[in-house]
């Protein structure tokens, strides 16, 4: 029997179904192309991307190297200023410094040359004393001895006269006049017997039977560089005025003497002339309403301050020699280069405000030459005489 089915067609048969493939295909590999495409445009847009964020990545790196650059040449500017700044004022203090030091030695060289003017006319005057106690028949009697420390009883202790002959005799004073100027010269330390001795021109054995130490010589020596005062009397003024007039005639002694405000012997030498100072000082006070306790403690009082002052010259004048004159031996001027006004602001005020410039001390009301530490203490007296002339 015949099978009466038709044979189906297949695409390759069928030509629409063939361009539809066809058209099929085509659409694929164009939606390809179109993909391909579009990720290659996204590819390339990504390149582009990383490539401008490294490119802004460099700029501002170069950016920020050269504000680093140039904050840092404005920085190393700014302390190569300041340092050029700090120079400045060291050396304009070092200038001052060393013109002060300059005034202050040529100031000393006049004090010195007047302290030794001064020193010859009290040896004439203490030499004619003598002269006019060895004529007077009624000159006092010295004291008794008995109960006085050696190195204090050699004080009062008259010297031997000299022996007749080619090789006379020493006398205290000289032995105390020869101290003196070796002190003078090389200071304090250069005093010991043998160097008296020698510049005595005899031995150091044969010292001994004027003086028994270096103490006794010591005390001689301070009571013989301080003199005898002058007759301060009220035609001078009241109190104060004679007052001021013996302490200004001390400064020029203390100031040819260094050494006087550095031994100890200063304070023990009780002396003839120590003690006519003391007499003088409290002769000044006489006609206040003062107690005579409160007298003699105001005269310890000046006495100290002077001593205290001219130990503060001499070790300003000691640092000055040590110092080279590169380096500036002012305190002053140390504590100008080193206060900080964050730290120190009230310091910071008063150097700005010329406390430490030696032009700026305050003036004398009276024009003496007393340095005002001494000055203030005259006023605290001044005001104590005021009070007790009210009770």
């Amino acid at each position: 029997m015949d099978d009466d089915r038709s044979t189906p067609t297949t695409a390759d048969d069928d030509p629409a179904a063939r361009r539809e493939a066809e058209r099929a295909r085509r659409d694929r590999e164009k939606a390809e192309r179109a993909a391909q495409k579009e990720a290659e445009r996204a590819r390339r847009d990504a390149e582009q991307a990383r490539r401008q964020a490294e490119k802004d990545e460099r700029d501002a790196r170069r950016a920020a190297e050269r504000r680093e650059r140039e904050r840092a040449r404005a920085d190393a500017e700014r302390a190569k200023e300041d340092e050029q700044r700090r120079r400045e004022r060291e050396r304009e203090a070092a200038d001052a410094a060393r013109e002060a030091a300059r005034a202050l030695r040529e100031a000393e060289q006049a004090d010195r040359a007047a302290a030794l003017a001064r020193r010859r006319a009290v040896r004439e005057a203490e030499k004619a004393r003598r002269q006019a106690e060895r004529a007077d028949p009624d000159v006092a009697t010295p004291p008794d001895l008995a109960d006085l420390p050696p190195d204090l009883a050699v004080l009062w202790r008259g010297s031997a006269p000299a022996r007749r002959g080619p090789r006379p005799g020493l006398s205290l004073e000289q032995i105390a006049d020869a101290g003196i100027a070796l002190a003078d010269a090389e200071g304090l330390e250069a005093v010991s017997m043998a160097r008296l001795a020698e510049s005595l021109g005899f031995t150091t054995m044969s010292l001994y039977r004027y003086v028994t130490s270096k103490d006794e010589v010591l005390m001689l020596m301070a009571d013989r560089a301080a003199g005898r005062p002058p007759h301060v009397g009220p035609e001078v003024g009241g109190w104060r005025e004679r007052t001021e007039l013996l302490l200004e005639l001390q400064r020029p002694v203390l100031a040819a003497h260094p050494w006087l405000a550095r031994t100890t012997s200063t304070i023990f030498a009780v002396g003839p002339n120590r003690l006519a100072w003391m007499d003088a000082m409290l002769a000044c006070l006489e006609d206040t309403r003062l107690t005579e306790p409160e007298k003699l403690s105001v005269v310890g009082v000046l006495s100290s301050h002077q001593l205290d002052w001219a130990r503060l010259i001499d070790a300003y004048t000691v640092r000055e020699r040590a110092a080279g004159d590169d380096e500036p031996a002012d305190p002053d001027a140390v504590i100008a280069r080193l206060v900080d006004p964050a730290t120190q602001p009230a310091l910071a005020r008063a150097v700005a405000g010329g406390a430490l410039d030696p032009a700026a001390a305050p003036p004398g009301p009276t024009g003496t030459g007393l340095d005002f530490g001494t000055r203030v203490i005259l006023d605290g007296i001044a005001a104590l005489v005021e009070r007790r002339a009210q009770d």
